[in-house]
């Protein structure tokens, strides 16, 4: 049986799929006022209610209309007996790439990037002097703070690639946040 909460979303909460494979669902959703002294940030973060069946988990890319969303968290809402979830709207489309070696039919070792994702929907962020002073423990390498779903598997040294540019990840923190991992990367000169 639905709940008050349930029936409010299914006949006037917007249309979403959530995960993969893919689960057809209904949110209600609303900007985060919590960050709002960032204007990219304040437009970046939301918040809302999703039906309880949905299955929605930390680090689900849920997808409403043409935007994607990284969900960072959700927690069973007890007035309303369904979801409730926070996170960033993606802003970015990562590559994913990680070196490898194989041997040839001579036994030669051959090295190259191998693609592990060709999409990958991130929020991402610009070190900035501001970003710093908010977060001492950056590296002095990091050029972008990216958030990814943790279940892509993200390893220090990998590659990613943002509008052909490539960059190696630095740090990846897979503590602060289950389900979602936040990475420091920089420049990659590496062939």
């Amino acid at each position: 049986m639905a709940t008050r909460a349930g029936r409010f979303l299914i006949a006037h909460g917007q249309e979403c799929t959530v995960g993969s494979p893919a689960v057809s669902s209904n949110v209600s959703m609303k900007r985060s006022s919590r960050n709002s002294t960032n204007p990219g940030t304040r437009d970046a973060m939301w918040e809302g209610l999703i039906l309880g069946t949905s299955g929605l988990v930390s680090g689900d890319i849920m997808t409403v209309g043409v935007d994607r969303y990284l969900v960072q968290s959700v927690t069973s809402d007890a007035a309303s007996g369904e979801l409730a979830w926070f996170g960033a709207k993606s802003n970015t489309e990562l590559h994913h790439y990680r070196y490898i070696e194989t041997l040839d039919s001579s036994n030669n070792i051959v090295q190259s990037w191998s693609p592990l994702a060709v999409s990958v929907a991130a929020f991402g962020q610009i070190v900035t002097a501001e970003l710093r002073q908010f977060d001492p423990g950056l590296l002095d390498s990091s050029k972008y703070v990216f958030w990814v779903p943790s279940s892509l598997g993200l390893q220090e040294l990998d590659r990613l690639v943002m509008g052909g540019s490539n960059y190696q990840v630095d740090a990846v923190d897979d503590v602060m946040l289950p389900g979602v991992l936040r990475l420091q990367c920089g420049s990659d000169v590496r062939l």
